[in-house]
């Protein structure tokens, strides 16, 4: 019985997958930064910018980590997004 060909990540597939990630993760952070910004304004309230790098930075150790869940899981960002605003009816 053959067992299945499993590749393993390499140093460079690893880091090429962080270095994509912030081509994606940083608009998504940007997004969920104003969001909550704009949500937080009403109430007279501000999250500051170091909140929007630290989740720069953790989107890439996520993705440096753990390249095949990172795609899942920034979809399910997307998609949690998506249903909030349509809960919302934005």
């Amino acid at each position: 019985m053959k067992r299945k060909h499993e590749t393993e990540e390499t140093l460079g597939s690893r880091l090429m997958a962080a270095l994509f990630s912030l081509f994606v993760s940083v608009p998504t952070a940007a997004l969920i930064w104003l969001w909550v910004n704009r949500e937080l304004a009403f109430w007279g309230g501000f999250v500051s910018s170091s909140y929007l790098l630290v989740s720069v930075v953790i989107f890439a150790l996520i993705a440096f980590a753990a390249p095949r869940l990172f795609p899942s899981l920034l979809g399910r960002i997307w998609h949690g997004m998506i249903s909030v605003n349509r809960w919302f009816g934005w």
